[in-house]
């Protein structure tokens, strides 16, 4: 997480997911990779057509995207979580805010888009025979073309911890953790603890249910979702790619820069590897604390202590005296 914050620019960012129907999960699991990599291309070729339309933006974003193929129940769901800047760079280095306040597009733009383009590259993908599957391009665009899908977006925020706290947990996961799952022996079952997301309330945290399944069955599920070999799940694009990056970095303000957080990460690995506990109140047990700079009082020497005043000795007896003694 702290990684991914210090390439992170002082400026607002937003929480994009793009995703396709499932109509096209049999396609993606004949052909992931090239469905991967086409999700991943579709999404920043996305934000970059919006973003430099002078109608929205008129500069190049910048986007970090990962790859997920799984929801909360294991289930096949190709997706891609991207933070994108809140505006880019414009041709002369200038930062450029989006024309709207709140998005860089109207979501149903940001949709016909998304979707537009994500098509006319699968089908380039057909006509150059990079797609091995038993349906033409025609055949699998008929059940898609007339539904709306589905692209979500969050307003711009400068609280982006969560965000780099959600992304940054899954960069290098599988899809489940043991501590959701239990083998019921007796049985010959596996069961999976998911969040219900489809009951969930609003502002109310998703309820918990239980998914039972035959080990095999878990084991094929939970196979299908490892990436295909050397696959790169995590993408950047536009100003935060690794050749742009380089580029644009003299020229970007240093205002909109972040710094790292190396000590304080450091110090929590030496704490966690030591199992030192962090500092607590020792009346009321409270582990926060207020940070404040105490500067120093140049007076305060002057003030509080007094130093004595030694005077030469006497040449004829050889003896210090104090101040207030008379050396005849």
């Amino acid at each position: 997480m702290d990684k991914m914050a210090k390439e992170l620019l002082e400026v607002p960012y937003v929480h994009l997911v793009t995703t396709m129907p499932h109509d096209f999960n049999g396609l993606a699991r004949r052909n992931p990779k090239q469905m991967y990599d086409l999700l991943f291309q579709a999404t920043a070729k996305t934000v970059k057509k919006l973003g430099m339309n002078e109608a929205h933006l008129g500069a190049k974003p910048g986007l970090i995207s990962i790859l997920h193929t799984f929801g909360s129940d294991m289930k096949y769901h190709v997706h891609v979580h991207s933070l994108m800047t809140f505006g880019g760079i414009d041709n002369v280095g200038q930062w450029r805010f989006p024309k709207h306040k709140k998005r860089l597009s109207r979501n149903s733009k940001l949709r016909e888009t998304y979707k537009r383009i994500f098509l006319e590259d699968l089908s380039k993908l057909f006509d150059n025979n990079l797609i091995e599957y038993h349906e033409g391009y025609d055949q699998v665009i008929q059940k898609v073309k007339d539904k709306q899908w589905t692209v979500f977006v969050t307003h711009p925020t400068m609280q982006t911890k969560t965000i780099e706290l959600y992304l940054a947990r899954y960069i290098n996961r599988i899809a489940v953790t043991n501590g959701r799952l239990n083998y019921i022996k007796e049985n010959n079952e596996v069961h999976l603890l998911y969040n219900d997301y489809k009951n969930q309330e609003k502002d109310q945290v998703a309820p918990k249910e239980t998914r039972t399944m035959p080990p095999l069955v878990f084991l094929n599920q939970l196979l299908e979702h490892l990436p295909p070999p050397n696959f790169q799940r995590v993408r950047r694009y536009g100003i935060h790619a690794s050749a742009k990056s380089a580029k644009v970095k003299d020229t970007i303000e240093k205002k909109l820069k972040r710094h790292g957080r190396t000590i304080r990460t450091t110090m929590e690995i030496i704490s966690h590897l030591m199992h030192l506990n962090p500092f607590e109140c020792a009346e009321c047990g409270c582990k926060e604390f207020t940070v404040e700079q105490v500067l120093p009082d140049k007076t305060w020497v002057h003030k509080w202590i007094k130093i004595p005043t030694i005077r030469a000795p006497d040449m004829r007896t050889n003896k210090y005296h104090s101040p207030s003694e008379p050396i005849f």
